[in-house]
Order: C-alpha cells, then structure tokens, then sequence
C-alpha cells in the first residue's frame, strides 16, 4: 500500500492533533517559588586559560517557575554564584594561586518538561541567557610560606581593568518529585560565559553545577 503526500500530511496532522489534544487534557501545573542551594565547580577558559585548574564554590539564591503549558514553564532565578579558577605552578607544586569572584546572578531559563505525567519523577531540561554583576574578585596566592591575599582592584591598571558584568548561557537537566503538596528537585547545569573577565585577556568563566530547590506551590 502506498501513502501519497497529501495521506503523509494527513496522517502528521492527525498525530500533532492527538498530542495537543493528550496535552491539553493535563491540568496546568501550579506557578511556584522556591530556594535554590548548590555547588560550583569553575574554572577559566580562554586563550589565555593554559594553566587554569578547577576550584569549587556554592550558589544560592531564590527562582519561580512559571507555567504556560503542561509541559513548557519559564524559570527566572536571582542567584548568589561564585566562580573562579585555581592556578599550579608545574615547576613548584607547593606554589598555588586562586581566583575568587562572585556575583548576582539572573538567569532567564525556558523550561521544558520530558513527562507530562501528573504522578511519579518528573525529568525536565531547561535553558537561557544569564546577566551576572559582579561583586567581589580577589587573588589568594600561596607559595612556601608566603601568603598573599588581595583585591583585584589592586592589580588593575590602564591596560587590565576588570568587567563589572558577566554575560553566559545556562543549560541543564533535572528531575522534580513532588513531596507533601511541595516540589523538590536535583539538577545539573553548565553555565558558559560569552564575556571576557577583562577586555585585555581572554580569559571566561566556566561552571559545572549541582543544585538542589525546594518549591512551594501558588495558585
């Protein structure tokens, strides 16, 4: 038996139609507002990034999610996120040196739900733009006794002078359990900087998340 092209078309309609209308009988979850608490796991890329190693930190903060559909929300988030990188010197392990920023955080995140299921675990993706200020940046340097610990703004001259925003894109996977009339769920996220941690250096943030949220439903 063949299927012409107006019977393929046909037969796509009819699936799209029986989706949206599977979907349309799901309720419309609830808009709900929580906290998040994670860690961080950052370091710098870049062409300037040869020696960069990994550092952890914590991010915090408070998010919504917003639902337009059964399956798709937005989740907009203000976090405290701590980012950075530490540095070894090959030819002197007990030479170290850090680089501790931190920042506001607001990500933007489009939300899409793999599950539709009213029941059971709930495995999501989400991603989105991110604009982050700055509000601290220091160097910790550590070589055989000696201890230096100092601002950025120390180091800044007219050919190094450190940006005060932060521009990345966010993207990740979770899965959300509803407990006790409340939503608690545990994601993974990369957050990648676009912008340069200076005009001059090519260096840019780049972090490995695991966090936690616990939601409160709202009508």
């Amino acid at each position: 038996m063949r299927f012409t092209h107006v019977g393929a078309l046909s037969l796509l309609i009819l699936a799209g139609s029986a989706t949206a209308n599977a979907q349309s009988s799901l309720p419309m979850p609830p808009r709900r507002f929580g906290v998040l608490l994670g860690v961080n796991s950052s370091t710098l890329g870049g062409g300037d990034a040869q020696d960069a190693s990994r550092k952890a930190g914590v991010v915090a903060g408070v998010l919504a999610v917003l639902p337009v559909s059964p399956v798709f929300s937005f989740e907009p988030e203000i976090l405290y996120t701590m980012k950075g990188a530490s540095a070894h010197d090959l030819d002197d392990p007990a030479s170290t040196g850090e680089l501790r920023m931190s920042y506001i955080q607001i990500p933007v995140l489009a939300r899409f739900e793999l599950a539709a299921a009213t029941v059971g675990p709930k495995p999501y993706l989400y991603a989105g733009p991110a604009l982050a200020f700055k509000t601290s940046c220091n160097f910790e340097v550590h070589d055989q006794g000696f201890n230096l610990s100092a601002d950025c703004q120390q180091f800044e001259s007219a050919d190094l002078k450190f940006n005060s925003t932060d521009f990345s894109l966010i993207g990740g996977i979770g899965v959300a359990f509803k407990t006790g009339g409340h939503t608690v769920s545990i994601a993974a996220r990369y957050d990648h900087s676009l912008s340069k941690l200076s005009d001059n250096l090519d260096l840019k943030h780049r972090v490995i998340s695991l966090v936690g949220t616990f939601e409160f439903g709202s009508r």
